[in-house]
């Protein structure tokens, strides 16, 4: 999760943060799919906004095709890519990664390269205005007809199919969102991304509908119920075991969203 004000953003950049980001990785493309099947395969470069580790382009490189498709990767910040600001693949060209907020036009060189840009989980750090600024900005990485990916989570959702809920379960996503909202984050993302991307300028638009340890303990720190994030994480992790437990007997839901659209000019 990357690309946005670092005035907001609530996750850490930290070497256990570089861990859980590609383990949910994995978890996101076992929900969904690395890219949707509505997108067409034989594209010759791919954009990937808020790129963190780069693992996403990894992986896309793995499955594509054209085995010399251009892959960049663009980050607010550099502090979880690889060594040399490029992930290394053997007798291959390096995949490279730019610093670049999403939130500021795209260098000149980059505007209208890109068959597809893929964005996937900023609302850690976008308030509600900045939807369409990301958008914008990514639309001009397309070529014409060429495609978007945004995936994002509702924050709302923390909850199982359990008819009475878990007072856990409670509190971890109303700490969520009142920490959001407190600082102008929005945490009905996924509803967001597809209604901006449906009224600017794509067609053929789709929507497909381990956060918690992360989110949770600064939402705590910024709304007052813990002293610090040592302090929040002690009382997540008893909270998160409540969660786990309950889950064992009940099912787990989430909001995973993920919209699509094709550039129309």
């Amino acid at each position: 999760m990357g690309g946005i004000s670092h005035q907001v953003y609530l996750l850490d950049r930290d070497e256990a943060e570089t861990k859980r980001l590609n383990n949910q990785h994995r978890f996101l493309v076992d929900l969904s799919n690395l890219i949707h099947p509505s997108i067409p395969t034989d594209l010759t470069a791919v954009a990937d906004i808020g790129t963190g580790t780069g693992v996403w382009l990894e992986d896309v490189a793995k499955v594509l095709p054209n085995k010399s498709v251009h892959l960049h990767g663009f980050d607010i910040s550099s502090d979880q890519f690889p060594r040399g600001h490029q992930i290394q693949r053997p007798g291959q060209k390096p995949i490279p990664l730019s610093v670049h907020d999403a939130l500021h036009p795209f260098p000149a060189e980059h505007r209208g390269r890109y068959d597809l840009v893929h964005i996937r989980l900023l609302t850690a750090g976008l308030k509600q205005a900045d939807y369409i600024r990301v958008l914008a900005n990514a639309r001009t990485l397309l070529k014409p007809n060429g495609w978007i990916q945004w995936e994002e989570v509702d924050h709302t959702a923390f909850c199982t199919d359990a008819t009475s809920e878990l007072a856990a379960v409670t509190r971890l996503r109303e700490c969520v969102i009142e920490a959001m909202l407190k600082l102008g984050l929005w945490p009905f993302a996924p509803q967001r991304v597809y209604d901006e991307i449906s009224a600017n300028g794509f067609a053929d638009v789709k929507w497909v509908a381990g956060v918690m340890r992360a989110l949770v303990p600064p939402s705590m720190v910024a709304i007052g119920q813990a002293e610090d994030t040592t302090q929040a994480r002690g009382i997540v992790d008893g909270l998160v075991r409540e969660f786990e437990a309950h889950c064992e007997s009940e099912t787990a839901l989430v909001n995973f969203g993920v919209t699509v659209g094709r550039r129309v000019d």
